[in-house]
């Protein structure tokens, strides 16, 4: 009896332990990342301490035991307690855009037309051979003398060059007359919904909003090897802060097709999502284009309402407040916009408008409003939504139109908006937190390369209301 007693223990603990062996089956993974804070933005906001990475997708979230007991790999990392987000989502940007501005003349910071002027000449001496220098990045707003530049010393410094340098927003340019000639703008060219400056009569050399299109046509086309290599560059700039999906906010045609097809040929994986630039092409038949693929989603058409304000392009209700004789410029009127968004409507199409002034914010709403009728979910979207009069901010609610905006503009703009607004006008400015009220729902971005590629700088300009320097900081918004 005793020995049966005794087999029966020894049987046992040989299953048990058995049992325990199957228990510790790792199951085989490609990452594991562990000793993190990892926040999984579920629907409890819940962070955790460990992952399992297989095919490129997370298996698995849990404490750090949980996973290490569960899982092996051949890499691990050791997160070292830092903290890990889901990938970003940038909901206005230029990607392809920021792309060919990394292979020019980068004026971003520059504190003086001077500065301008020498970035420039040392580009154009690690250029020698380029006849068309085209920059971007200036902002007069951050120059001790705050007045548009003339293009006076580019004609007698670079006399045999083709100069183009853009504002940081891309409302506003600054040419050579070797441009302006061959671009054929006399003191007589008008463009509605744009403005050539001039200065005692003569050309300034500055265009702003569309009248840039007058030199834009005659710009030579980077090939379709060029903006490859700069999509890719792009794409890698964006990994590197954490950006794995963009809405590019404005592409041609041939450009999105570019982007297709380098996701079918693996050379990008960049998350797309394109809007198409309004083109009359595209309203002979709007229902024919569109793409939809898992990394590409182009059903959308982004239309321009107005310029920027600190072009003082931005179509307002009343005069600018430092310039009694403008209001902006109303680049695309009601009628245009209504007929675009009937086809939007009509062929399933999500309407983008570009909207900075709060009297283009009051007729892209009443527009969308009226095709749209009250309720509905076709997402439609106001781009930046910059300057919405109090009365109008209730019909982003009444149409179910989204405010698509950039909190960075505002501590940006933080320095010279009052100046160009006044001190009642500029309340109705940068309203993120009234505007999400509306819907419950606003789409952050960060309009590179017009701001910082970094999507932390949107959060921290949304939340704290201050710029890099964390200095002077700007009233908190209701």
């Amino acid at each position: 009896m005793r020995l049966h007693n005794k087999f029966a223990k020894f049987l046992t603990i040989i299953i048990v332990s058995i049992g325990l062996v199957g228990c510790n089956e790792y199951k085989k993974v490609d990452m594991i990342v562990h000793n993190a804070t990892i926040y999984s933005v579920d629907d409890g906001m819940n962070t955790f301490e460990a992952m399992a990475i297989n095919d490129g997708r997370i298996v698995e979230l849990g404490p750090e035991n949980q996973i290490l007991n569960k899982y092996s790999s051949d890499q691990k990392i050791d997160a070292q307690k830092n903290f890990i987000y889901p990938g970003f989502i940038d909901a206005h940007s230029h990607f392809l855009g920021y792309g060919l501005t990394r292979n020019q003349v980068d004026l971003i910071g520059t504190q003086s037309f001077s500065e301008v002027l020498d970035r420039i000449d040392q580009y154009i001496q690690n250029n020698p051979n380029q006849n068309w220098i085209i920059g971007r990045g200036w902002d007069q707003n951050d120059w001790e003398i705050k007045e548009y530049p003339t293009n006076e010393v580019l004609n007698t410094r670079f006399p045999n060059k083709h100069i183009i340098m853009k504002r940081v927003d891309g409302h506003a340019m600054l040419v050579s007359n070797s441009v302006i000639e061959l671009a054929d703008i006399s003191n007589l060219t008008q463009v509605p919904g744009g403005e050539i400056l001039k200065i005692d009569g003569l050309l300034s050399g500055l265009l702003i909003d569309e009248a840039m299109t007058l030199v834009e046509r005659i710009i030579p086309e980077p090939s379709v090897e060029h903006k490859t290599t700069c999509l890719v560059r792009a794409e890698n700039d964006c990994f590197q802060v954490g950006l794995t999906s963009v809405c590019d906010a404005g592409l041609k045609v041939s450009e999105i097709e570019l982007i297709n097809q380098l996701h079918e040929n693996g050379r990008l994986k960049m998350r797309v999502y394109a809007m198409y630039s309004a083109d009359p092409i595209l309203s002979k038949n709007l229902g024919s284009f569109g793409i939809k693929t898992e990394r590409l989603n182009a059903k959308s058409v982004k239309v321009y309402c107005d310029g920027a304000l600190g072009s003082r392009g931005a179509f307002l209700l009343e005069t600018y407040s430092d310039d009694s004789l403008k209001e902006g410029s109303l680049i695309t009127g009601s009628d245009s916009l209504r007929k675009w968004a009937e086809l939007c409507l009509k062929d399933s199409f999500q309407l983008c408008v570009h909207c900075i002034g709060d009297a283009a914010n009051r007729i892209t709403l009443d527009v969308m409003g009226q095709v749209l009728g009250e309720t509905n979910d076709r997402r439609w979207r106001i781009e930046h939504a910059q300057v919405v009069n109090q009365t109008d901010q209730q019909k982003f609610a009444s149409f179910n139109v989204i405010p698509s905006m950039q909190p960075s503009h505002a501590t940006s703009d933080m320095y010279w908006a009052e100046e160009r607004l006044g001190a009642e006008r500029i309340k109705n400015a940068y309203t993120l937190k009234s505007l999400l009220n509306q819907n419950g729902m606003i789409a952050l971005g960060t309009d590179f390369p017009v701001e910082s590629i970094d999507p932390l700088n949107t959060f921290y300009s949304a939340v704290v209301r201050k710029d890099k320097s964390k200095l002077p900081g700007w009233r908190l918004q209701p």
